[in-house]
């Protein structure tokens, strides 16, 4: 079964993410001058804005698909903690 959420219930959901995987690549969470969520590479080079999601936010058990500018992504959320 999926379940769509809003463009701000996703927003929310990525307040408390540090890193995400998308489409098989590591990104950062990180925010813009307005707060608007993006993610980034470690270089901060491949930067996708967050805010300009088109259509259907799809969540699923173990992770979350929507589109930016035409291109399909899946995201999981890394919970990634500081070493022992």
């Amino acid at each position: 079964m999926t379940n769509t959420i809003t463009l701000n219930q996703f927003h929310d959901l990525l307040s408390d993410a540090y890193a995400v995987c998308v489409n098989d690549t590591l990104y950062f969470v990180g925010y813009d001058t307005d707060d608007n969520p993006y993610i980034a590479d470690n270089d901060g080079q491949d930067y996708v804005d967050l805010s300009t999601v088109d259509g259907d936010i799809e969540v699923y058990k173990n992770y979350v698909t929507f589109w930016i500018g035409g291109e399909a992504m899946q995201m999981l959320f890394l919970d990634i903690k500081k070493p022992v």
